[in-house]
């Protein structure tokens, strides 16, 4: 039965360690496709995006390192709010991008 515990105990890890991991990779790796970008939402969303999501994420660890118990709990819980501002981040610029592609053809860029 120890087994057991062990065994999903290693789960809990390597699930909790892909949540802090996974906003950077996914930011870093889309930082290339963000040139689609309009040249203002392309700026917000390098600066704002990298601040949530790496600043986000070394508040995750710290809490996660030096907070005992409760801070694992406040990082998993904060490690989701970093997902979900993120991803409502992307989803917003990506709406805004396509409102300021197909404006009217008499409108000013």
């Amino acid at each position: 039965m120890p087994g057991l515990f062990v065994a999903f105990g290693s789960i809990l890890m390597i699930t909790g360690m892909l949540m802090i991991l996974a906003p950077g990779i996914v930011f870093v790796l889309t930082l290339p496709l963000s040139n689609r970008l309009h040249p203002s939402l392309r700026t917000i969303y390098r600066f704002v995006g990298g601040i949530v999501v790496f600043l986000g994420s070394g508040v995750s660890i710290y809490f996660a390192a030096y907070s005992g118990d409760q801070g694992g709990i406040a990082a998993f819980f904060f490690q989701i709010a970093v997902i979900a501002v993120y991803a409502a981040l992307s989803f917003a610029l990506v709406i805004l991008n396509w409102f300021l592609n197909n404006r009217a053809p008499g409108e000013s860029k």
